[in-house]
């Protein structure tokens, strides 16, 4: 399961406005740009209408095309090549911030790195819907191993990107706004990226699954899980306001945490039971049922959804494990203090893929690549 991002959208600018070029040596190139950037905003409008699937491929495709403009003005600035008539001011409509989704006003904000942050996140955001939308389509065509690793490999890419943001970019904005929305701070990128690899993991539970894994190590895998959904939990508590974090998402990481501690409570129960301790058995399973029935009514649709398929089993079992401990076993229940001392620490099944940006279409440190931009794109896996 994966979190869906709103798409954002963007309001129209022209590099011209904005960009000295002295020695008129990038008049075609700043051209260019401000037509790339103007497919971009036509894209991420479209999919802000249609009322079908999102084509989450030609969102990706079309930031791909402009991210090399981009890299060409920021690299053009840095080295003094294009100076600035004024400073570069871009607006978005944000996706995370609570206020701005409630009034779908867009958020300007000044700086290069305003414009770059969101295009990434952008970019981020397409992949894991991207990989959401693959499961449900393959798993309809009976096509699930696949769908699975696709959309894992999505999860990964749009963690890497994201870290990328935190790390990388939002470092190199000078002088950001105090009044910046969410959407751009450092540790809202991280947290997404936690969130992207700790689905990527949630997926590959159900992957493995089809695989006969053992139940001990299938509830590591799940506890790992609920730890990152923890540290993004951390992440967003951190902020001077965490409210300003849309709902939705601090309900899908709150309640992801839960869904992943009883998921790895249910393996651990049925690790038990195979190991003839069905007294500890009933004990796990009993605290995941119980929290599972809860979250079948999560506000939240895709935890609920989930929650609905793993309390029918978890309930089963729990009436089974009850009856034979009852009747066969007799072995005493532990307490939740004692179960809690027995969980094992989590594992990660998946790492994030590393972000490489594309080389600038444009500037003085073009020469130096030796290749076309489209051989590079080529590749490094961009098409």
């Amino acid at each position: 399961m994966s979190f869906i991002y709103p798409i954002p959208t963007t309001g129209s600018i022209s590099f011209s406005d904005f960009l000295l070029d002295e020695n008129n040596l990038y008049i075609n190139e700043i051209s260019d740009a401000t037509a790339q950037r103007g497919r971009v905003r036509t894209v991420l409008k479209e999919a802000n209408r249609t009322e079908g699937p999102i084509d989450y491929t030609k969102i990706i495709s079309t930031i791909v095309d402009y991210l090399p403009y981009l890299l060409g003005i920021i690299n053009c600035l840095e080295c003094g090549q294009l100076k600035l008539k004024k400073e570069i001011e871009t607006s978005w409509r944000c996706s995370l911030t609570a206020s701005v989704l409630k009034k779908k006003p867009r958020v300007a904000c000044r700086g290069i790195h305003y414009e770059l942050i969101f295009i990434l996140l952008t970019y981020g955001y397409a992949c894991s819907n991207k990989a959401s939308c693959n499961i449900e389509r393959q798993m309809q065509k009976d096509e699930g191993d696949k769908a699975l690793r696709q959309a894992a490999d999505l999860l990964r890419k749009a963690s890497g990107v994201f870290e990328y943001i935190a790390e990388k970019v939002c470092p190199n904005w000078k002088d950001p706004p105090p009044t910046r929305p969410p959407d751009v701070l450092s540790e809202l990128s991280m947290s997404l990226s936690k969130i992207s690899i700790a689905d990527a993991s949630s997926i590959a539970i159900r992957k493995a699954l089809t695989q006969q894994m053992s139940s001990s190590l299938l509830a590591k895998l799940a506890i790992g899980a609920a730890g990152h959904y923890e540290m993004t939990n951390g992440l967003i508590n951190s902020l001077k306001d965490p409210q300003k974090v849309c709902q939705d998402l601090r309900k899908y990481v709150s309640n992801s945490i839960l869904f992943h501690q009883s998921l790895g409570k249910k393996f651990l129960a049925k690790d038990a039971y195979e190991h003839q301790q069905t007294g500890k058995a009933v004990g796990f399973i009993k605290e995941a049922r119980d929290v599972l029935h809860v979250l079948t009514k999560s506000k939240s649709p895709i935890i609920a959804k989930h929650s609905i398929q793993e309390y029918a089993e978890a309930n089963e079992l729990c009436k089974s494990y009850i009856g034979i401990n009852d009747t066969v076993a007799f072995e005493a229940v532990p307490s939740k203090a004692d179960l809690q001392a027995l969980i094992p620490g989590g594992r990660m099944f998946h790492h994030l893929i590393e972000y490489t940006p594309p080389p600038p279409a444009f500037g003085p440190d073009v020469e130096k690549y030796g290749r076309s931009v489209d051989q590079l794109y080529t590749d490094r896996g961009y098409f």
